[in-house]
């Protein structure tokens, strides 16, 4: 990381000198960050979604184990 403690920029129509790294000033580096974070909350939404829907097949599949070994009691005990 390589900071510039003599950047350049346009503010409100005048130049002012500012610190930056790596070319990113403070209000950048904000700006992105803020995006970063609105992409990481839309992951999680959809990382939630995706764990709801395995658990879903999950609970289905011990449903129908639970049934298919209640059958076969039933047939043990008077079949």
């Amino acid at each position: 990381m390589e900071l510039n403690r003599n950047a350049k920029r346009i503010i409100n129509g005048m130049e002012h000198t500012v610190t930056a790294v790596d070319g990113m000033d403070r209000v950048q580096i904000n700006l992105r960050l803020g995006h970063l974070r609105d992409e990481m909350d839309k992951l999680k939404a959809k990382q939630d979604r995706l764990l709801a829907m395995r658990d879903m097949i999950d609970r289905e599949c011990e449903r129908m184990e639970q049934a298919e070994n209640c059958d076969n009691l039933f047939e043990q005990m008077f079949g």
